[in-house]
């Protein structure tokens, strides 16, 4: 069926010319699996709309809809000296396009297809834009066919038009030509990897949620797929449940809270952008800030912190304690009632074990169950997971709790994240774990800004993780073959000692699209034929209202291949 007038675009032009030839390519983060490119110059038609051959889900068409409002005032002009004017030299378009009608065989929502486990998500597409006509797009389900509509988006580029010329446009727009230079565009696309992922620590610092809807705007840009949430620390408890309602004296103030409506809102805005929300609660370490509501269970609370934590301030559950089990059972089972993922983390990481030994609670209580510590963690671990799994989630743990603890008995479906260094990922295979890589030395958005503890000198993760970087990794390094189908994806880690509201778009962000890029190909990548891409996708996200940092001076980005050794 055909959308209503508001899904029309009313702004592009229809002009007829011919272009100035010039290399083709495809201009998009993440390069599509497979494509063909032509040599014509098409432009979108006054009335461009969107069509669906069946009935599709209304969390699709809302998508749709978007995508043509954003088109109707674009402002992201080719990357060239003469910003695209070259491809509209003898006065306009070789042909123009009217339509996108997009084509899906299986019933589900975007939503309901995004947070399906990580085996079940298909987000493989079709998309063929001729040089006039109507493109179609065609997905087995509409996640698929979202992946869709951010391709075709991404082929579009503008042009101021000459101020004399006299048009009929929206007044809320400038009059411009919407044109893709390289058609016909014939696209078959899919991931190589399922998990592609973006980890933002809240607790540290706390986002908004205009900010965290704004973030997973650009990630879906991307075709990023899974907003890791480490929504609470030792620093803060921003995470208001209902059942536990105690738990946010440990916020930063009554303003600084997710309330459970807005963990709720923000997992319908991610799932319907093709996101799944991971909420992840870390522990047993790295839980100070629940001492402010209940002091008794956190062992070394206020202590001196280079003792007993690898950064201020002190504290971590006291785990061999039933009482604090139980505690942290309910909150698991809290959060866990808040999201539509499969998918729970549990943290484990950075446990320090001078600060249970020396704390005498713990030992009296590991002295009357005759236990040691490992075997306290061990049945902390069994409980606290026994809830997620009795509700079908899958825990994902930090790579602590495979290597650093002995045998904690964790499911064999258990997702391990690999953080210290991405040469430790073979040994977690080798106990049979899937791994999402998330090695600090290739994807810590927050290496290298400078040492904050104290300030002054390097930070630990030094040096800077640039883009290239980040594209470089094999994801199979020193992975037998055997092994390969363990290997989920992988993520970016943004920790926010350092990141806040004012500067979480230029830390994030164009990096993490060069993510996207290394997931969604496979990688690892080819940084010089990739810088043109990134340099587009950079401005694409301004246009959209993202304060993306700049990779190279704009004259370098004007001119392809002009700025490398």
């Amino acid at each position: 069926m055909g959308l209503s007038p508001a899904v029309r675009l009313l702004a592009g032009l229809s002009l007829v010319v011919s272009a100035t030839a010039a290399a083709s390519q495809l201009n998009i983060v993440p390069l599509p699996a497979k494509y063909a490119t032509g040599d014509a110059v098409v432009c979108l038609t006054h009335d461009f709309e969107v069509k669906f051959d069946n009935d599709p889900p209304q969390d699709l068409i809302s998508a749709a809809s978007r995508m043509v409002k954003r088109l109707r005032c674009i402002q992201h002009t080719y990357l060239s000296p003469s910003r695209g004017a070259e491809f509209l030299a003898n006065g306009g378009c070789n042909g123009y396009i009217d339509s996108l009608h997009l084509s899906v065989s299986n019933p589900g929502t975007v939503f309901a297809h995004a947070t399906k486990p990580i085996g079940q998500r298909n987000e493989t597409y079709e998309l063929s834009v001729p040089t006039s006509g109507k493109a179609t797009g065609k997905a087995e389900t509409a996640l698929g066919a979202f992946r869709a509509l951010t391709t075709f988006e991404n082929l579009w580029f503008t042009t101021q038009l000459d101020p004399g010329m006299s048009l009929q446009v929206p007044l809320d727009c400038p009059a411009r030509i919407i044109f893709a230079p390289f058609a016909p565009y014939n696209i078959n696309d899919a991931p190589a990897f399922r998990w592609r992922a973006v980890l933002l620590d809240t607790s540290r610092h706390f986002f908004p949620l205009p900010s965290l809807r704004a973030m997973l705007d650009a990630m879906a840009a991307v075709k990023l797929n899974v907003f890791h949430w480490h929504v609470t620390d030792s620093n803060s408890w921003p995470l208001d449940l209902s059942a536990l309602p105690e738990l946010v004296r440990g916020a930063y103030s009554s303003q600084q809270i997710y309330s459970e409506d807005d963990v709720r809102e923000l997992v319908t805005y991610a799932g319907e952008r093709g996101i799944d929300v991971v909420l992840e609660i870390d522990t047993p370490g790295h839980t100070a800030s629940i001492g402010e509501s209940h002091p008794d269970f956190i062992a070394c609370l206020n202590a001196p912190w280079k003792d007993n934590a690898n950064q201020p301030p002190a504290g971590q559950l006291r785990f061999a304690d039933d009482a604090v089990v139980d505690y942290t059972t309910a909150i698991f089972t809290a959060a866990a009632e808040l999201l539509s993922s499969a998918y729970f983390g549990t943290g484990g990481d950075e446990l320090n074990l001078r600060c249970m030994r020396d704390d005498g609670p713990t030992q009296a209580t590991l002295k009357e169950k005759g236990w040691t510590l490992e075997d306290a963690l061990l049945q902390f671990t069994n409980r606290t997971h026994a809830v997620l799994l009795k509700k079908g989630l899958t825990p994902i743990v930090w790579q602590e709790m495979v290597l650093d603890h002995g045998d904690l008995k964790l499911s064999v479906d258990t997702v391990v994240e690999v953080w210290l260094s991405s040469a430790h990922t073979r040994a977690v295979l080798d106990k049979g774990f899937r791994v999402v890589h998330a090695a600090s030395d290739f994807f810590y958005l927050d290496c290298g800004h400078g040492g904050w503890l104290p300030p002054g000198g390097n930070s630990w993760c030094d040096p800077f993780k640039p883009w290239t970087k980040m594209l470089s990794f094999d994801p199979y390094a020193n992975v037998a073959d055997y092994q390969r189908h363990l290997v989920l994806g992988g993520q970016v880690s943004l920790w926010a000692e350092q990141t806040d509201d004012a500067n979480l778009e230029s830390v994030m962000w164009p990096r993490a699209a060069a993510s996207a890029e290394l997931w969604w190909s496979g990688g690892p990548g080819d940084t010089i034929n990739a810088l043109p891409r990134m340099h587009d996708m950079r401005y694409r996200l301004l246009g959209r209202g993202v304060r993306a940092a700049p990779l190279q001076p704009e004259w370098c980005a004007l001119r392809a291949g002009a700025c490398v050794l």
